[in-house]
């Protein structure tokens, strides 16, 4: 019997992340959360199914990003204060830049099969 989608995915997170047994159930937990939030990302007309190969791959890098993130417990804020006004600034680090690019990655392999999420106005009166 073939392994199912969310059997896939969660391999490849486990391998991308060299999961310890420890954090097993959280990754499963974050696989889970990003195939269903990638699926309502899906385009009328579109299944999971339908991009499969890009849906796994997708799902798996932005839950292996998000226990990357976890692990790494933030990124390192420095922040200015003047009277009411603060300024924060995150650090980029390599790990935030190979975050940001699993996230990308995910993404573009996405882009043709979901919503682009663009936000406009129909019907609104000036």
């Amino acid at each position: 019997m073939a392994e199912s989608m969310s059997g896939r995915i969660l391999a490849i997170a486990c391998a991308m992340t060299k999961v310890d047994e420890s954090e097993r159930e959280t990754l499963t937990l974050l696989c889970a959360a990003q195939e269903e939030a990638l699926e309502k990302q899906l385009r009328d007309g579109v299944s999971k199914e339908m991009c499969e190969s890009a849906f796994i791959c997708a799902a798996a890098f932005l839950a292996a990003a998000a226990l990357e993130s976890a692990r790494a417990g933030g990124e390192e804020l420095s922040s200015l204060r003047a009277g009411d006004l603060t300024v924060t600034k995150r650090s980029a680090g390599e790990g935030s830049r190979r975050l940001n690019a699993l996230r990308e990655q995910a993404w573009a392999l996405m882009r043709p099969y979901t919503k682009d999420g663009a936000f406009c106005f129909f019907g609104v009166q000036g």
